[in-house]
């Protein structure tokens, strides 16, 4: 599944690629216009510093220096995201796609995603330029070139990725890495199953419980389906991404290992109906059990790179 269908975005992402070399350009844009254009239509569009309309996207994108000296971007590549490797991948999307997006990327990267904006420059500087310089996502609430000339409907806003993390996103939803996160159950739980997870040291969040056990960070979120498991999240530090991506490829255990930079995320979904056995007197008991396996597969994993 890709990004677009399991969000339900109505909009194509949209790679933006940098080129050092100038291209011809195709018709007069905007940054902001061709995105949205790209993003409805699906067509590819070419800006150079002939083509491209608007002197602060000339000067965000590296067109130009604000000295009015020659920058080093010569073209850039507007064209639908379909996998290829680009330097920024735009989302235009409305702000509860957004929500959806951001419980997504912090579960997979453990950090919240965040919007810089000032109104000004806001496809070109804030949600591509940014991005691209920092390496972060951006959300950009939009200017009023976009709104007015762009063709933004008013409940649309856009957030920029870098590539990598985009990529990464798509292959976590092919894999089903973070396959029950927007459809977790933490809104209207039992007080009393709530209270049985407080106890054993796990504090409620927006869509998960967090909290040490045994000296180790976790994180448990229930699964919505058929019966209504748990997931076990916790992670291990390495000293370098090679290092982690080398311990998660040879990982042979019990949990799925997935490398995110230096840090390894280790996973074990519970196959039991948490609405069902939280009742049962041994019900802590046995939650503590499989915490502990996921701990300890993590501790192995830790030692394999010593070993």
């Amino acid at each position: 599944m890709t990004f677009r269908r399991y969000f339900e975005i109505q909009l194509d992402p949209v790679a933006v690629i940098f080129k050092k070399e100038e291209l011809e350009g195709t018709g007069e844009y905007r940054f902001c216009e061709a995105v949205r254009r790209v993003a409805e239509t699906g067509e590819r569009i070419v800006l150079n510093e002939f083509n491209l309309t608007c002197a602060g996207a000339l000067v965000s994108l590296g067109f130009i220096t604000e000295t009015a000296e020659e920058g080093e971007t010569r073209s850039i590549i507007i064209e639908p995201y379909r996998k290829q490797k680009c330097d920024v991948v735009l989302v235009v999307t409305n702000p509860e796609r957004i929500m959806r997006i951001s419980s997504f990327y912090r579960a997979l990267f453990d950090e919240e995603l965040h919007a810089r904006f000032s109104g000004e420059n806001a496809v070109c500087g804030e949600a591509t330029a940014l991005v691209r310089v920092e390496g972060k996502p951006n959300i950009s609430f939009l200017c009023p070139g976009a709104r007015e000339i762009g063709g933004y409907r008013r409940e649309e806003i856009v957030i920029g990725f870098p590539y990598e993390m985009f990529a990464r996103m798509e292959e976590a939803i092919k894999r089903e890495e973070i396959k029950a996160l927007c459809g977790c159950l933490m809104d209207d739980l039992p007080r009393d199953l709530i209270e049985k997870f407080e106890a054993m040291g796990f504090d409620k969040a927006t869509d998960h419980f967090m909290g040490f056990y045994n000296g180790k960070s976790v994180k448990l979120y229930i699964f919505k389906g058929d019966r209504n498991t748990l997931g076990i999240f916790t992670s291990v530090k390495f000293k370098s991404e090679d290092e982690a991506t080398n311990a998660a490829e040879s990982y042979t255990g019990d949990c799925i290992a997935i490398p995110r930079e230096n840090w390894v995320e280790m996973t074990r979904v519970v196959e039991l109906d948490v609405f069902e056995e939280y009742r049962k007197p041994d019900f802590q008991e046995r939650i503590g059990r499989e915490i502990d396996t996921v701990i300890e597969e993590a501790r192995k994993l830790r030692m394999s790179v010593r070993a």
